[in-house]
């Protein structure tokens, strides 16, 4: 039923007078990587990864709230719905380590706040292994987790210490939001996946991220 309310919402905020709106978010959202086709491997995820951001985090321009929290307003919902949306609000969208993989679920590790979570999935994830690291979604639906559908981004198992690393520098040092670090790691997981595998290491590619971390007060300071 949330997937089924996530399209709905969708096609309402992309409608209309909002077709341009999406348009533009969509060019900030891809900012890192402007060069995405249709026919990329990662296409469809990260297009899921926009849709999500879209509708939960971003408010509309006239400042009346998240697509979301705007159609929740709107009549002709039943309770339930209202319930779901409102359950769905409160989603946690984060970086997650694998703790471990069993029947009917995944336990996660927040790397931004370290709270240990429980995930329902009766899916097996193809690849995705204890220790692994992700981008994810969690939608709040009755007493469970589950994931948004699609809005994943798997990083490989060899930039693992280098994404702990830098989560560590910012939460120790700040200057950079959870959210920038997602972005650059998605567009990073983007490039290593669709342009440089086989081609260039995994470890020069999200070697990228390394100065992400520094403080702004660190960045003036090594500035000539």
């Amino acid at each position: 039923m949330e997937q089924e309310l996530i399209e709905r919402i969708l096609v309402e905020a992309s409608q209309g007078e909002n077709e341009q709106e999406i348009r533009r978010a969509k060019d900030v959202y891809f900012e890192q990587i402007k060069d995405l086709r249709e026919d990329d491997t990662s296409y469809e995820r990260l297009i899921s990864c926009f849709q999500n951001w879209y509708l939960f985090d971003r408010p509309m321009d006239d400042e009346s709230g998240t697509p979301v929290q705007v159609f929740a307003a709107t009549a002709g919902l039943s309770a339930k719905e209202r319930s779901l949306l409102g359950a769905m609000a409160a989603n946690i969208h984060s970086l997650f380590e694998v703790l471990r993989i069993s029947e009917g679920g995944l336990t996660l590790r927040d790397l931004f706040t370290s709270e240990v979570l429980r995930v329902s999935e009766r899916r097996t994830l193809a690849g995705l292994d204890r220790g692994d690291i992700l981008e994810a979604r969690l939608l709040p639906v009755g007493e469970k987790l589950v994931f948004s559908p699609g809005a994943f981004a798997f990083h490989p198992r060899q930039a693992r210490h280098i994404i702990l690393e830098a989560v560590d520098r910012i939460r120790m040092q700040g200057g950079v939001t959870p959210e920038e670090l997602m972005s650059k790691l998605r567009a990073l997981n983007f490039r290593y996946t669709d342009r440089f595998r086989h081609r260039v290491p995994v470890e020069k590619v999200y070697g990228e991220i390394v100065s992400t971390g520094e403080t702004t007060a660190s960045k003036s300071a090594s500035s000539p």
